[in-house]
């Protein structure tokens, strides 16, 4: 937050650009994120018990993360759509969510957070839940006057119509409920998660936050290339929502194969201990994961057509690649291997939509 604060922001950009400054700002937010998540990681079931309230309120403070929950998740999927999104610099009248509170991210964190406060089983538990929802209420606050800076007056008048308390617009008149904008698919989607992460919440913070780490950096990632794609839409210029469906499709296997890369450089040997040994020790393990996400950079080049190289054959072989690891993780450790599953299934849609002809590009 330190970072985006207007005078440091301002004379970082000045010597940076607005894209450089994002990519330091992602850079020391990552660090921080991670140390941090590592850390409650090693102390989560150190110290003093917390309150963990049970009975009568429980299941309303479950309901409530849950809601939260939802609410958070489901808005990285209109994110790139919202005047908030990075490298956007237009102010649409709010819509879906944003009808609901124009910071669904934050506030649902919040939401979440301050629920698990009273239901945390030890007092470390409750600090970090409870400093969670402060980052994402000052976030909002935060994200609300760099904008009034940044938008001026159209961004006024979009405070003016919505709130940052969830419903609070709402019932001051100011603003109405639209049932047909509410994304539907993703709220159900991210129930199902939840209920998912409740069966296998005693694990969730396990392997030093890994799965905490890797899973949100892949989300933050997403979100801003969606962001960046809608922008550059706006603008005019060629995107993949511009090309072909099929460039598009091996274009999304390729950032996955590229993300599989760098989920095995930041916390593959937390998951896999056992795993650079596997390869050779440090130098084989970090080339494998540094050529992959080589390899998933260079394939989304030449599905737009930004440089000529065999796609089909390469990403068919990373695919063979991702299952015979499947299989080994499985033979030898009795384990599913996530992610190199998530290489196959990355690799074969590279391969064939890269196969055959081309769509031509519309819009």
């Amino acid at each position: 937050v330190g970072l985006a604060t207007r005078r440091v922001r301002t004379a970082l950009v000045a010597r940076l650009g607005e894209a450089g400054f994002t990519a330091l700002f992602s850079v020391v937010a990552t660090a921080f994120f991670a140390l941090l998540v590592r850390y409650y990681a090693a102390h989560r079931l150190d110290g003093d018990a917390g309150l963990a309230l049970g009975g009568v309120l429980r299941w309303p403070l479950m309901a409530l993360i849950v809601g939260g929950f939802a609410l958070a998740t489901a808005s990285l999927v209109t994110y790139p759509e919202s005047p908030m999104a990075i490298l956007t610099h237009t102010v649409r009248p709010p819509r879906g969510l944003e009808r609901v509170t124009r910071h669904p991210f934050f506030m649902g964190v919040a939401l979440s957070a301050l629920a698990h406060v009273p239901l945390a089983t030890r007092l470390v538990g409750a600090v970090f839940q409870l400093g969670l929802a402060t980052l994402a209420i000052a976030g909002a606050w935060h994200q609300d006057r760099k904008l009034v800076v940044l938008r001026g007056r159209p961004y006024e008048d979009y405070l003016a119509q919505t709130s940052a308390v969830p419903f609070a617009a709402i019932v001051a008149g100011r603003q109405r409920l639209v049932p047909q904008e509410l994304p539907y698919v993703a709220l159900a989607v991210t129930l199902v998660l939840a209920l998912w992460l409740r069966f296998v919440h005693g694990s969730i913070f396990a392997h030093g936050g890994a799965w905490v780490i890797g899973g949100t950096l892949g989300v933050a990632a997403a979100a801003g290339l969606g962001s960046s794609l809608v922008a550059r839409r706006r603008r005019g210029r060629a995107a993949p929502a511009l090309v072909s469906r099929r460039q598009a499709l091996a274009f999304a296997g390729a950032t996955l194969l590229g993300y599989v890369g760098i989920v095995h450089e930041a916390v593959g040997s937390t998951l896999y201990p056992y795993g650079p040994a596997a390869f050779g020790g440090p130098l084989g393990w970090h080339a494998a994961g540094l050529s992959l996400v080589a390899a998933g950079v260079l394939i989304g080049a030449a599905t737009l057509g930004l440089l000529r190289l065999p796609v089909v054959p390469i990403a068919a072989l990373l695919s063979l690649v991702g299952a015979a690891f499947v299989a080994l993780q499985a033979l030898g450790h009795g384990d599913f291997h996530f992610f190199a599953f998530t290489m196959l299934v990355a690799g074969l849609l590279v391969a064939f939509s890269a196969h055959g002809p081309r769509e031509h590009a519309t819009g």
